[in-house]
């Protein structure tokens, strides 16, 4: 028991491959003898391997004698631990058998305490859902209680959560399905409902603040359809509610507590705003709990249009029922309170789909998208536009274009009524047939057209908006056409065309506005915009007043009434004038006033407008020329009038715009339109001449026409003989100056801002609305035209009135044939001429009195006297012997025509008194006439006082040359030595 007692080897060890380990040798011997080729090699492997093993033989037995001690002792100890292990395996078995019976009796007791609690949990269950069945009964009367609270959130959340339990725990429950339909039903009734006064809110509460607003504006009383009984009530309570109603706000902008939302049962009580934004966002809220958010959204912006069209009626009946609109314009005033409506429900808006989203992100809504402002905007457009379809009558745009202008016969040419002949009269149609059914209107334009399909169309029902039970969404497709109801048209005034004129720089405001919420980029306007550009040029400019223009023309271009009529005595005192015009000049501006009042509504068409009046006036021009031409040349044969073959010679034209009368004239004539604009009927008479400038004009003037006559005269159809055709010459010339005035103010106003006084100009259409300076150009280029015209008219008068006295004065053949010799019954008479002349003037001063002005009457008639002088003196030329009668009929003569010519310029001519003093010379003898020509001094010229000596020498029958030589000498020596100290005529 000394020896150590064996030890283990260890496990695990693995031997190696080397030769000295078994294994790894037997391996070796192995792949020796597989590899051997031959027996002897293998022979020798076998040798080697019993040598080895004999010697492991030997080595086994030598560690087995060395160790037989230690294995006689562990032969008995093995064999004891052998036996306690075999023990120890039956005790473990039968600990083992009895465990499986423990657990045996262990499931069983499990399995009746499983039954036990099942029954147990199902008990508590039955009695839950009979507790819940007892609430969902309930429910109903709590949804009404709440609704007519409008504590519509409760109400809200009540139904959410029953059809949650009944849809869900419940849901296999077939006795609550009466229930759950009832709920359901109540659910879409409460959207309904919800729905409504989310409709109140934005449409019906904002268009109505908004109209009170304007109501408080523009009068001292409200009325009692809008306002709210807010006075009656305490202000302590308004202050309190509206302080828990921000604090409620506040609290569900944080976050969403179902018992402080819902604070408020009186609205009454709440700030309009308050309420406003309230109840908006609690009803969104709702929408929100009852899974409405989609259909909600949907029918708000399918309803848009519907409900603005109901607002602009309710709007219209109200303002007709108040009479807020008598001292303006009616559809002025109802564009402003709508457009402010307008506005108001489009902040609402705004307000609503700010809750939308909240709730969207905050129920996690996934479906259509929200409506923006620019589609809210875009359906207001549509109401507008079918709001101005109404108003602007687009229907009856197209009617008889006829009845536009105040001339319903054509007849012929202008140029006919000047023709001295009868005129054939034109037969009239007995009927007419413009009106029958066959003839087919011209339709509007396609803006118009697109207009009525999409926004006519698309509201032909009008209250479907209030019926919520349906889809409500405000689908007309089950309609058919002709069942569609027409919308109901409640007007606030006549609809006219011209009513544009009125509104049109207000709507371009409204317009700008909603571009810039619309945020339209520059030169994309929008649809309301593009309908009132084509509206005003395709209709109200093409068929309207450009058409009225192109109808006037032509009626004064076919209808002789148009030019022969001058304007009535009222009309006269209307344009606060003096002297009468042609009705069609008056006609003309008109238009022309018409255009420029249009041009102050209308600033954005200005150039449109203004090219249409240039075509007018050019047109104008040309019949106002032909009329002249018309009066100027009677006949149809090319028959010359002196006066104005006078007036073509640019010489003599010149000369006489150079005279001092002419200038003088015209610029008093301009002094007096600007005093007539500064003070009505002032006048500021022009600088005048002395008396001496005057003399030395008219003589100039006399000289003048009197060589250019030359020896040739003036035969009778070288005159205009008639007065009649004088007056129209003078009431022409009275009328193209008055218009070239009017154009020409015209004119110079456009070079000035072009403002309207209605209301600001948006900033396309501003105030200040720049005018190209060609057109401008070219308007007054037609003024000085017309003013060239008036200018021809008034200078042909003035030489017509000389071209007669040359006429009657000095007729060669009754010069020359001593007419002027009459017997002594007459002595005291002037001449026959004469006396015709006489008459003639009086009658050319009554007509020019009563068409001129005086200062042009004045321009005519002075300086004729000198003429009248000269001609006379000149007559002596042509007499070839002189006795004492023929000088007192010469003498009649001039005291005649000073007579004739004192009364018409109230200023005595002392020009006549030389041609009287003149003839007074031939009765002296010769001797007696140069004493005279010392003592007076001269006032005659060298050859008119020849022609006296020789007249007087051939009355006192002096022949001798040399006498008459000496005679001329000593004429000579006196105008040589002493100058002359009268006036040469």
């Amino acid at each position: 028991m000394d020896a150590p007692p064996p030890t283990k080897p260890p496990r695990g060890v693995k031997y190696g491959k080397d030769e000295s380990a078994g294994c790894g040798f037997l391996v070796n011997v192995i792949k020796s003898l597989g590899f051997s080729e031959t027996t002897e090699e293998r022979q020798k492997e076998k040798q080697k391997i019993d040598a080895e093993f004999k010697s492991s033989d030997l080595r086994l037995n030598e560690l087995v004698s060395r160790h037989d001690q230690q294995l006689t002792q562990v032969l008995p100890l093995f064999s004891q631990v052998s036996s306690e292990v075999t023990a120890s395996r039956e005790r473990i078995h039968a600990v083992k058998e009895n465990l499986g019976v423990c657990k045996r009796l262990l499931q069983c007791r499990r399995d009746e305490l499983r039954k036990m609690w099942t029954d147990a949990v199902q008990h508590k269950y039955v009695l839950e859902m009979l507790e819940q069945i007892q609430e969902l009964r309930k429910v109903p009367q709590r949804v009404v209680g709440y609704t007519a609270k409008r504590q519509y959130l409760h109400a809200s959340k009540a139904l959410t959560d029953a059809l949650a339990t009944l849809n869900g725990p419940l849901q296999a429950v077939e006795g609550l399905s009466d229930l759950r339909t009832d709920l359901q039903t109540r659910r879409q009734q409460l959207y309904q409902r919800l729905h409504e006064e989310l409709v109140t809110q934005v449409y019906t509460n904002s268009a109505n603040e908004a109209l009170s607003s304007f109501q408080r504006t523009n009068s001292s009383r409200l009325n009692s359809s809008f306002t709210r009984g807010i006075c009656a009530r305490r202000s302590t309570d308004r202050i309190e509610a509206n302080a828990r109603v921000r604090k409620a706000l506040a609290e569900m902008a944080q976050s969403f507590d179902l018992d402080k939302a819902e604070v408020i049962e009186d609205a009454d009580l709440i700030y309009p705003e308050l309420s406003m934004s309230y109840f908006v966002a609690i009803i969104v809220e709702s929408f929100g709990m009852l899974h409405k958010v989609p259909d909600s959204l949907e029918t708000l912006r399918v309803q848009i249009q519907t409900e603005l069209l109901n607002v602009v009626r309710h709007t219209t009946h109200q303002l007709s029922v108040s009479g807020a609109t008598s001292d303006t314009n009616p559809l002025l005033t109802l564009l402003e309170v709508i457009f402010k409506q307008f506005k108001a429900i489009a902040k609402t808006h705004s307000l609503l789909l700010k809750n939308y989203l909240s709730v969207g992100q905050k129920y996690s809504v996934f479906g259509p998208q929200p409506y923006d402002l620019t589609d809210f905007w875009a359906q207001a457009q549509s109401v507008l536009q079918l709001l101005l379809t109404d108003y602007l009558d687009i229907q009856n745009a197209t009617a008889d274009e006829s009845a536009q202008t105040g001339f319903s016969e054509p007849t012929s040419n202008i140029n006919s009524y000047f023709l001295r002949r009868k005129v054939p009269s034109t037969k009239r149609s007995m009927f007419k047939f413009d009106k029958s059914s066959h003839v087919g209107t011209s339709s509007n334009s396609d803006a118009f057209k697109e207009h009525r399909r999409n926004a006519s169309d698309a509201s032909v029902d009008d209250n479907l908006a209030g019926q919520l039970g349906g889809s409500g969404k405000g689908s007309t497709s089950g309609l058919f056409p002709h069942e569609k109801k027409q919308r109901e048209k409640i007007l606030i005034c006549t609809p006219d065309q011209s009513i544009i004129t009125k509104v049109y720089l207000p709507l371009m405001g409204y317009i700008k506005e909603i571009e810039n919420f619309m945020k339209c980029k520059p030169g994309q306007p929008c649809s309301l915009h593009d309908f009132l550009d084509n509206y005003i040029k395709d209709t109200f400019l093409s068929k309207g007043h450009n058409r009225n223009l192109q109808l006037t023309i032509e009626s004064l271009s076919k209808n002789q009434d148009a030019w022969r009529t001058i304007i009535s005595p009222e009309e006269i005192k209307a344009l606060n004038l003096s002297r009468p015009l042609l009705q069609s000049t008056v006609m003309v501006e008109r238009r022309l006033m018409e255009t420029k009042n249009l041009i102050q509504d209308l600033p954005c068409y200005s150039e449109d407008l203004l090219k249409m009046v240039c075509a007018l006036l050019k047109a104008y021009r040309e019949i106002c020329q032909a009329a002249y031409r018309g009066i100027v040349q009677p006949d149809s044969e090319d028959k010359r009038i002196y006066s104005v073959a006078w007036l073509k010679d640019e010489d003599i034209s010149r000369f006489l715009k150079t005279l001092p009368n002419w200038t003088d004239l015209k610029t008093s004539s301009q002094k007096s339109r600007h005093n007539r604009k500064l003070h009505r009927g002032s006048f500021e008479p022009s600088e005048e001449e002395s008396p001496l400038q005057v003399q030395q004009r008219n003589i100039r003037e006399a000289e003048m026409l009197t060589s250019n006559l030359g020896e040739g005269g003036i035969t009778q159809q070288e005159i205009l003989v008639e007065i009649s055709v004088l007056k129209e010459l003078a009431i022409l010339q009275e009328s193209m100056e008055w218009f070239s005035c009017r154009v020409s103010e015209f004119a110079n106003d456009l070079r000035r801002p072009l403002v309207n006084g209605l209301n600001a100009v948006p900033a396309e259409c501003g105030a200040d609305i720049a005018v190209k300076d060609g057109t401008i150009k070219v308007m007054t280029n037609l003024a000085l035209e017309f003013d060239e015209l008036a200018n021809t008219c008034l200078l042909v008068l003035h030489l017509e009135v000389r071209v007669q006295c040359f006429h009657y004065l000095r007729s060669k053949s009754s010069v020359r044939t001593n007419s002027y010799v009459g017997s002594k019954d007459d002595i005291l008479e002037p001449d026959r001429q004469v006396q015709v002349l006489t008459k003639r003037l009086s009658e050319m001063d009554e007509a020019f009195s009563a068409t001129l002005h005086p200062r042009k009457t004045r321009y005519i008639f002075e300086g004729l006297a000198h003429l009248a002088s000269r001609i006379l003196i000149q007559a002596s030329n042509y007499l070839e012997h002189i006795d004492q009668i023929t000088v007192q009929r010469m003498c009649r003569n001039a005291i005649a025509l000073q007579q004739t010519l004192s009364n018409i310029t109230a200023s005595r001519e002392v020009a006549l008194d030389q041609a009287r003093h003149f003839y007074e010379l031939l009765c002296m003898e010769p001797d007696e006439i140069l004493n005279a020509l010392l003592e007076r001094g001269t006032q005659f010229s060298e050859m008119q006082l020849l022609n006296a000596l020789q007249l007087s020498c051939k009355s006192f029958g002096i022949t001798d040359a040399n006498l008459l030589a000496s005679y001329q000498q000593k004429l000579s020596d006196i105008l040589g030595a002493k100058p002359s100290k009268g006036i040469i005529v």
